[in-house]
């Protein structure tokens, strides 16, 4: 009995992988800021209006349509402003509302390509100088070698897109709720943990700052194969890539007050 309960306080003491533990949030953000950007731009090109950086491909009578967006340096810049590669969207489009699937599995910033690399199907709908988007089950790709999910579910988000009057989408204003339940979680070739969960409560990011949220909470618990363990983040106003852990549960505690850098780009 002494033995194990050696065990259980030395293991409470090793402090965990940071880009481990956050990496759940950052797929979730990380799917949040792309989609934004592509139905924005997707959203004014086929309305007719004049959008950096697309190809309207193909639109038939019935509604459906085939975005090419090319980053480069003459667009609006997502993440930063050496970004490159095609995203491409397809769907169906009406000016009240679209249903679309992204794929930029080769956009690239600064060499690196993106954590997320497609999401499977979401709604636009504009509401006057917003955008009301909503993608859930089973919809965002990782990139390979990434933590993959399996038998997902209970998915829903919900973002809030106000493009301040204009068609550039670097200075709109995201903002993101919603949660997700993923089960068998894995990192790489092994397993992690069976159960992750991820909550974010009104995630804002501000125009001009892609990094991170400006304001907004963020919740991850995981369960399984390592144990139990809930955090807290809280997003700040300071465009630093960080995030704040301000609340920790075993096996995390030690992660409390910790900054800890957010990574939207694959590893």
């Amino acid at each position: 009995m002494r033995w194990v309960i050696g065990v259980v306080v030395c293991v409470s003491c090793t402090k965990p992988d940071p880009a481990e533990i956050v990496q759940p949030l950052e797929s979730t953000l990380g799917a949040a800021v792309p989609a934004a950007y592509f139905a924005a731009v997707s959203m004014a090109a086929l309305a007719g209006r004049s959008s950096p950086c697309t190809n309207v491909a193909t639109l038939s009578g019935s509604g459906e349509a085939r975005v090419e967006v090319g980053l480069g340096a003459t667009c609006p810049p997502m993440y930063g402003r050496d970004e490159g590669g095609t995203a491409v969207v397809t769907g169906t489009w009406t000016p009240e509302l679209a249903t679309f699937v992204m794929t930029f599995e080769g956009v690239t910033e600064g060499g690196r390509g993106m954590l997320v690399v497609g999401i499977g199907s979401m709604t636009v709908a504009p509401n006057g100088t917003h955008l009301e988007v909503a993608y859930g089950e089973e919809d965002i790709g990782i990139a390979t070698g990434q933590m993959v999910g399996g038998a997902v579910d209970q998915i829903a988000w919900v973002m809030d897109v106000d493009t301040r009057g204009t068609d550039d989408p670097s200075d709109d204003v995201l903002s993101i709720s919603g949660g997700d339940q993923s089960l068998l979680v894995a990192s790489g070739d092994k397993p992690d943990a069976d159960i992750t969960q991820v909550a974010l409560g009104n995630a804002v990011f501000a125009a001009g700052c892609r990094k991170n949220p400006s304001s907004g909470l963020g919740a991850v618990q995981r369960a399984g194969t390592r144990g139990g363990g809930w955090l807290l983040y809280n997003f700040h106003s300071t465009c630093d890539g960080t995030t704040n852990v301000i609340a920790a549960m075993a096996p995390y505690e030690l992660m409390l007050g910790e900054k800890v850098e957010l990574d939207f780009l694959e590893q």
